[in-house]
């Protein structure tokens, strides 16, 4: 029973996402549009000096002057369990080192340890969204209406979708090369998320407690 509930709360969720399929390294929505995501990396904007701050600025302008198509930036913030963390630490005491050291590992573990009780410890991601809309939806099931049909109607899908993609690689490729040539002008590195990838990270939004 507790297996039929789980399902059901699956298929539940399953239905209020707008993501059909997650195909080749690109996503594929309800609607029949296609998205591809990269994930930059970052930089420490405070720490950097005041000439740095400006190339990075006018670099960023740059980027955003360059485009001809519409992206999304996208941030995302995590907070971490770091507890395995302040193990490790503890158990580097039982290591041989001097008391120096023993002592300088306390005082770092302690800091620690109080930073994570007073403030929330989080990371954030940052990603480029680019679309691709062609403008004509997926089809339904009103196509095939008799159950019989049902295999039918799935290879007719999946034909659909196979042209999609391929469209959908035609048009998003150049922009994303274009956009990773761009970050490097930046100092950043971005990489296109693999289907593994936006798997992972679509299952943590909606089950952050197994993260």
């Amino acid at each position: 029973m507790e297996k039929n509930a789980r399902a059901r709360a699956t298929a539940s969720t399953q239905e209020h996402l707008g993501v059909r399929d997650i195909k080749d390294d690109l996503l594929i929505t309800k609607n029949g549009s296609v998205a591809m995501i990269i994930q930059t990396s970052s930089i420490n904007f405070d720490l950097l000096a005041e000439y740095e701050q400006d190339n990075k600025i006018y670099a960023f302008a740059g980027l955003l002057n360059s485009l001809n198509f519409r992206i999304q930036i996208l941030i995302r913030t995590r907070r971490i369990d770091i507890t395995n963390y302040i193990d490790y630490l503890k158990g580097q005491k039982n290591k041989q080192m001097s008391e120096g050291l023993k002592k300088q590992l306390d005082i770092y573990t302690e800091f620690v340890q109080k930073l994570i009780v007073e403030n929330d410890v989080l990371d954030k991601s940052f990603f480029l969204v680019i679309p691709y809309s062609p403008g004509v939806p997926l089809p339904g099931g009103s196509i095939f209406d008799s159950k019989k049909n049902k295999e039918e109607q799935e290879k007719y899908k999946q034909m659909q979708t196979d042209q999609l993609i391929e469209k959908a690689k035609i048009f998003l490729f150049p922009k994303r090369d274009h956009l990773l040539k761009q970050l490097g002008r930046m100092g950043l590195f971005g990489h296109q998320l693999t289907t593994k990838e936006l798997l992972s990270e679509f299952y943590t939004i909606y089950n952050p407690e197994e993260e």
